[in-house]
């Protein structure tokens, strides 16, 4: 039997929880592109990613999926379209832990969108495990989040809770190459 690859970009703003999603699920030793920043940030992160992270899956015997958590921040755009070349989908993770966050990821958000209509995606808010968290509805409409896009809550540190949104895509992934094939 043949294996199967998937390729998953993990996408969202500086620090939403990308390189954590990862390295919960990588079955490899990932690869990070973290450097350290000069001051810690507001939340406490030292470093930052700044080419991509890398994890590897195997879902089934026949099936791997590769991650590629891209980096965050603007000035690093120009390497979003180059690393996403390919995808079959992408979860794009927002930090939840306030509305603030969620407002910052609109434009990446609107990016992944715009330049990728067609690609299956869900959103995971991360970081529902902080009392501050905003809810999925507020997130849903903070981002304009399509109807049919499902928006999943997450803590990018549980193994669990991780794959339960990684199969949610999957899933999406599979519906979405079915409905392809039917138009053929």
């Amino acid at each position: 039997m043949p294996i199967k690859t998937i390729k998953i970009v993990i996408a969202g703003p500086y620090g939403a929880g990308k390189t954590t999603f990862v390295k919960t699920l990588s079955e490899v030793l990932p690869i990070e592109t973290d450097v350290p920043i000069m001051k810690s940030s507001i939340d406490g992160k030292k470093s930052t990613t700044v080419a991509f992270d890398y994890g590897r899956m195997k879902v089934r015997e026949d099936l791997v999926v590769h991650l590629f958590g891209i980096p965050g921040q603007e000035r690093f755009s120009f390497m979003w379209k180059i690393i996403a070349r390919g995808m079959h989908g992408y979860l794009f993770i927002v930090d939840s832990s306030s509305e603030e966050r969620v407002k910052e990821a609109l434009g990446m958000y609107n990016f992944f969108r715009e330049n990728f209509p067609s690609t299956p995606h869900v959103v995971a808010a991360n970081k529902q495990d902080v009392p501050t968290a905003v809810d999925i509805p507020t997130i849903k409409s903070i981002l304009k989040v399509p109807y049919e896009v499902k928006v999943m809550p997450l803590i990018a540190t549980n193994r669990r809770s991780a794959l339960f949104v990684l199969v949610t895509l999957l899933e999406e992934i599979r519906s979405y190459l079915i409905e392809m094939s039917r138009l053929r």
